[in-house]
């Protein structure tokens, strides 16, 4: 995946279109600083997907945008596009393995909007990151080296500097993909969770949905009755509001049509007054044309009064003027004499100095031509003493080289005799840590075993736990049944109890009359007789077949009061009414003998139960009467008592001989049975409640038990995924154990195969030493020779810089003289130059004094004609004034009289409107009863729309107007149905559709769960997986560049060591990596105490090292070789070199000798202030074709 091909457009200083071709192994950009070279590296990371604004030199992203110059306007977006050569398909994903070309492209627009394309088609970012993964490519990757950063590889922390080994090893895509993973499992995890929730709330719902399904039903068929009789009412209410309506529309029109009449008349009324109105206005109007006119007559004569006083004033003014300009001119003529005598006497001293500054001149030539012959010997000198230094230099190079090399062989023997050792000691270590791992893999199995057994018996635990819930959600369910036919049984009684509540509080059955005396609520009333006694269920028929009617008497405190109440009922015509005294005069005795037995029951009086308070009321009503068993007992023991007979079906033997009997004293029984009958219900629904009560109670503690043994399960499960995360992690270590022991007997065998590399090295190090000692001496012997020429070439260089030196003062202190002249001689010609300026100036002025006098004159003549005209205007004005004073007290009076018959019309306009407002206030009101009748129905018919889902009141009509209108009866059944349902509470209409759905969930959930929980274990087992080809690549990978490392450090710095060690071998997953380096010549140090030249060219070995392992496709390095001095900087060169085979290299430099080296330079130029362009030669043409002219570059292709 070498670069063929960049194209930018709107990045940064790059504003026009730009393509750079990469069609080289080496290319270079060169230009001066802050013409944009490293904006052509920035544009090769943004299109590769960096997200840091910070890594692009930038505050934010925009600032990848061109912002514009003094000449350009800023740019709208930002493209870059990348195109690589794909001349290896197994390295790039397979969607894109059939293309010769990858175009990548990136494009923001300032408002903020990315595009990212693969050739040509929209990609996401993560598929721009996954095409460069594992291939050593990348934003943060060792391909791409910037400007003053490679330092900060030695310099970073060991954890950082690790990423540079996983490139290489080409872990980074496992590591993406171990993300992602992690990410998935994560969000796995968290999917069980909420699947088993989900499924335990299904488990808890499931019975609850079912009884709901059946309060539905029931709910269903009393919210049918209940709209029915809704209708019913709403439509007969729909009638009678109808013919309102009508009574009232008829109403409206007919006043309607009297408020039309009274606005015509009105109207015309008002089109009279209109008329007059434009009368008084144009009256108004002639009086006010002639206030202005006699306004305007005054104003002008002030202003002709205020002219003339103008008119004096400039007169005087021009007099004194005109002695002022006499007095200056005579000044001004005096000051020109003067001048012109000191500008004679200065142009005579200007003739005087340019003969002096000629002479000057003509001496500073000659020695000047003198000072010019002296330079050239002494030139010849120097370049003598130049030649021989370079001699001796050369020589003390050779001989630095050759004592380095001596040196940097004897330390490396060294190093190879110390890595003898150290290879063998860590082939005893790790003999040991294999002795070491495979026992702790025996110990960890056995541990496997104790938690596979700990999770047999969670599993049995979980188990028990979840019958018991099972077991308790039954009881629950089946409580709860309960406790809901309980509160329906006490919602039923409550129910019934409040109907007859209310039908006993409406006295409904009972006469008029007696109706009508307890609503009065007067303070003598106590209430009906009826409300004071209780009869036995067996014996209420005998007491209302006894009392009848008497059932219904008032009870009263006070006779005279009562009967006061008597008389206002008969004068209202209210019924008829009989009342009874609490406290009687006369209390019936009781029977001296009664013989019990043989169907006789005793005194009516003795069963009854009532206040001791009524006992007076109750024993003077009821009287003496006798229960007997039936008429057949009567008829045989009326003859013995002398006292009421009374058998239990209501059959009365009055004393007098008469016999009651029949029907039709129902309405007082029933009376008697209601309160008999809310009475018991009382009581029933007091029971009911502690029953509720009682069961809720029971409710609850199961709930609670739920909760805990819920509680219990989870915790267990809790354990149990703790259990199984151990026994993973155990499995994992045990694994990882095995792994390591084998790693480690595959590093004894590298071992021995390095500790014969070594000893290989140490001989070949030997035989190179002899040789370099040759190469010294042959140095030494030259650097003597040369050393005797250079004294004597120096002694005569001395000798002509000082004869140089000594005339170049004379030229000096000649050209110091000249000088003099020169600006003496320029200080008079500008003294002769400011005094010409002032005669011309006082010149000018003498003229415009002149002209300013005579203009004086002639203007006073004028002002003095002009002040006799206004003087004339003056008296005609004063004649115009009287005549307008005259025209308006004419106007005032033809307006006064239209003002007058102007108010009388609006008089009798406002009687006529004062009626007309009358009918329009009757009419209003009568449309706001119409349109209260019509909200009335709109609400009657929306309120029916509203509850009835959408049901039209008006169609439905036609289905209840000839049923009978509602009455008291159905109201009470809407009552009881809207209270049963009410009672009912929310009901759940969809409860069966819902139940049965619920079963389908549980069944849909039960299976994701068991997929989640497989689909989890995959995901575990991946990761496993990942991690262990990770860290076998790592630590292969580690090795390799270790010993490249090691190999090319020495080679770079010409001697000294170096190697890379981890910080944790233990953990090769997470451990970082030191630097360990030694110059030549150095102690061993830590790395921040070198110098940067070193930093930068041990970074360098590490970066070189790590492509001889796995090379780059192609690598920038953006003024990497800047901290580099001349030596470094050739061998740097020629790593470069060895290295093109395999990878592709773009260079940013200053240097020389690096540009040297390349193929293609790419100029980078700024011709226009803040616009780069580009500036492209091929360096083997450009050096073969020969120069125009001395300095002229090489022909170039412009980009």
């Amino acid at each position: 995946m070498k670069i063929k091909r960049l194209e930018l457009s709107g990045f940064k200083s790059f504003v026009d279109r730009t393509v750079v071709n990469f069609d080289h192994a080496i290319m270079g950009i060169v230009g001066p600083n802050g013409c944009g070279k490293s904006n052509i590296v920035d544009a090769i990371r943004w299109c590769m997907g960096e997200q840091s604004a910070k890594h692009l030199r930038g505050k934010s992203m925009e600032d990848v945008i061109f912002n514009g110059s003094e000449s350009r306007t800023p740019a709208d977006f930002a493209e870059v596009t990348l195109t690589f050569e794909n001349d290896d398909p197994t390295d790039v994903p397979i969607e894109y393995k059939d293309y010769a070309e990858i175009a990548v492209t990136r494009r923001l627009h300032r408002t903020g909007d990315s595009e990212y394309l693969i050739n040509k088609t929209p990609v996401r970012l993560k598929d721009i990151t996954d095409l460069f993964l594992g291939t050593g490519v990348g934003t943060k990757a060792y391909s791409i080296v910037e400007q003053g950063k490679i330092g900060l590889i030695v310099s970073a922390k060991p954890e950082d500097r690790r990423l540079l080994i996983e490139e290489a090893a080409g872990i980074t895509k496992f590591k993406s993909r171990k993300k992602q993973a992690e990410r998935k499992m994560e969000l796995t995890q968290q999917n069980l969770l909420r699947v088993g929730d989900i499924v335990a709330e299904i488990e808890r719902n499931l019975g609850s949905l079912k009884r709901q399904a059946a309060k539905a039903e029931r709910y269903l068929s009393y919210r049918n009755e209940l709209e029915d009789l809704q209708l019913h009412d709403a439509a007969h209410k729909f009638l009678e509001l109808r013919g309102w309506i009508m009574m009232e529309r008829s109403e409206v029109e007919r006043l309607s049509q009297y408020a039309e009449e009274a606005r015509t008349g009105l109207a015309v009324r008002e089109t009279e007054l209109e008329a007059a109105r434009l009368e008084a206005h144009a009256a108004e109007e002639r009086l006010e044309q002639a206030n202005t006119a006699s306004f305007a007559a005054d104003n002008d004569m002030r202003a002709q009064e205020a002219a003339i006083e103008r008119a004096k004033d400039r007169i005087e003014a021009l007099r004194r003027r005109e002695q002022q300009a006499e007095s200056e001119l005579a000044e001004i003529r005096e000051q020109a004499a003067s001048l012109t005598r000191e500008r004679e006497t200065v142009e005579a001293e200007v003739t005087i100095l340019e003969d002096s500054e000629s002479g000057e001149a003509n001496v500073v030539a000659s020695q000047e031509e003198r000072l010019a012959e002296l330079a050239a010997e002494h030139q010849s000198a120097d370049r003598n003493v130049v030649e021989l230094r370079q001699v001796m230099g050369r020589a003390q190079t050779e001989i630095a080289s050759s004592e380095a090399k001596l040196e940097g062989f004897e330390r490396r023997r060294q190093d190879l005799v110390g890595r003898e050792e150290k290879l063998s000691y860590e082939r005893e270590q790790r003999e040991g840590n294999v002795l070491e791992l495979r026992a702790r893999a025996e110990q960890l199995a056995l541990a496997i075993e104790d938690l596979r057994t700990g999770k047999v018996t969670t599993a049995e635990e979980r188990a028990q736990l979840e019958e018991r819930l099972v077991e308790l959600r039954q009881a629950i369910s089946d409580s709860e049944h309960a406790l809901e036919e309980a509160k329906a049984e006490a919602s039923k009684k409550r129910s019934r109890l409040h109907a007859l509540t209310e039908m006993h509080a409406r006295r409904e059955g009972i006469g008029a009359g007696a109706k009508a005396l307890v609503d009065t609520k007067h303070t003598t009333i106590v209430g009906l007789f009826a409300d004071r006694v209780e009869a036995p269920a067996d014996l209420t028929a005998a007491l209302a077949g006894l009392l009848g009617s008497h059932l219904e008497d008032v009870v009263v405190d006070d006779v005279a009061s009562g009967v006061e109440l008597l008389a206002d009922l008969a004068a209202g015509r209210k019924g008829r009414a009989t009342i009874v005294p609490r406290h009687p005069r006369h209390v019936a005795g009781r029977l001296s003998a009664l013989r019990s037995g043989d169907g006789v029951v005793g005194l009516l009086v003795d069963t009854l139960r009532f206040a001791p308070q009524d006992e007076a009321l109750v024993r003077a009503v009821v009287g003496d009467a006798i229960v007997v068993e039936d008429v057949a007992t009567a008829i045989r023991v009326r003859n013995e008592i002398e006292a009421p007979i009374v058998t239990r079906d209501g059959t009365v033997f009055h004393v007098d001989g008469r016999v009651s009997g029949g029907t039709g004293e129902e309405a007082a029984a029933h009376m008697l049975d209601v309160a008999r009958e809310m009475r018991e219900l009382g009581l029933e629904v007091q029971r009911l409640e502690a029953l509720v009560a009682e069961r809720l109670a029971h409710h609850q503690t199961l709930r609670t038990q739920i909760g805990e043994t819920q509680g219990a399960l989870e915790r267990a499960q809790q354990q149990a995924h703790q259990s199984e995360l151990a026994l993973v992690h155990a499995e994992k270590d045990r694994s990882a154990a095995d792994s390591e022991a084998d790693s480690h007997a595959k590093r004894l065998e590298e071992l021995l195969a390095e500790l014969e590399d070594v000893r290989l090295a140490i001989t070949e190090a030997e035989v190179e030493r002899a040789s370099t000692q040759e190469v010294l001496d042959k140095a030494r012997v030259e650097f003597d020779t040369v050393s005797g020429h250079i004294a004597q070439a120096e002694m005569s260089a001395t000798e002509w810089r000082d004869q140089v030196q000594s005339q170049q003062n004379l030229v000096m202190e000649r050209k110091v003289a000249l000088a003099g002249a020169r600006e003496k001689l320029t200080a008079a010609r500008s003294t002769i130059q400011r005094l010409v300026r002032g005669e011309a100036e006082l010149g000018e002025r003498e003229k415009r004094l002149d002209t300013e006098l005579c203009e004086g004159a002639r203007d006073f003549g004028e002002t003095a004609a002009t002040l006799v005209r206004h003087k004339e205007q003056l008296a005609d004005a004063q004649v115009a004034v009287q005549i307008a004073q005259g025209g308006l007290i004419e106007a005032k009076t033809v307006f006064d009289a239209f003002r007058t018959s102007l108010q009388e019309r609006e008089v009798a306009i406002r009687d006529l409107r004062a009626r007309a407002d009358e009918s329009k206030q009757s009419l209003g009101q009568h449309e706001m009863a119409l349109r209260e009748r019509d909200l009335a129905m709109g609400h009657l018919i929306e309120g029916v729309r509203e509850k009835f889902r959408g049901l039209e009141l008006p169609r439905v009509v036609s289905d209840y107007h000839m049923r009978p209108p509602p009455d008291g009866e159905s109201r009470t059944r809407i009552t009881e149905l809207s209270g049963l349902i009410d009672r009912m509470g929310s009901v759940n209409l969809d409860a069966m559709r819902e139940h049965e759905e619920a079963e389908k969930r549980y069944a849909f959930y039960s299976e994701q769960k068991n997929d989640l929980d497989k689909a989890l274990a995959d995901l575990e087992r991946a990761i496993q997986q990942m991690n262990r080809e990770s860290k076998k690549l790592f630590e292969d990978t580690y090795h390799q560049v270790n010993a490249r490392f090691q190999a090319i450090f020495p080679k770079m710095f010409r001697g000294g060591r170096a190697e890379l060690r981890l910080t944790n071998p233990e953990d090769m997953l997470e451990t970082g990596i030191e630097i360990i380096a030694q110059p030549p010549g150095k102690k061993l140090s830590s790395i921040e105490l070198m110098s940067g030249g070193e930093k930068a060219l041990t970074a360098v070995s590490l970066i070189f090292a790590i492509f001889q392992i796995k090379p780059s496709p192609f690598c920038v390095l953006d003024e990497v070789d800047a901290p580099l001095d001349e030596a470094n900087v050739g061998r740097y060169c020629e790593m470069i070199r060895e290295m093109t085979d395999k990878s592709q290299f773009i260079l940013i430099t200053h240097i020389k000798k690096t540009m040297q080296l390349v193929d293609m330079l790419h100029g980078v130029t700024m011709g226009e202030p803040g616009v780069s362009r580009l500036v492209s030669v091929k360096v083997s043409e450009a050096l073969a074709k020969p120069a125009i002219k001395h300095g002229a570059p090489p022909s170039v292709a412009v980009a």
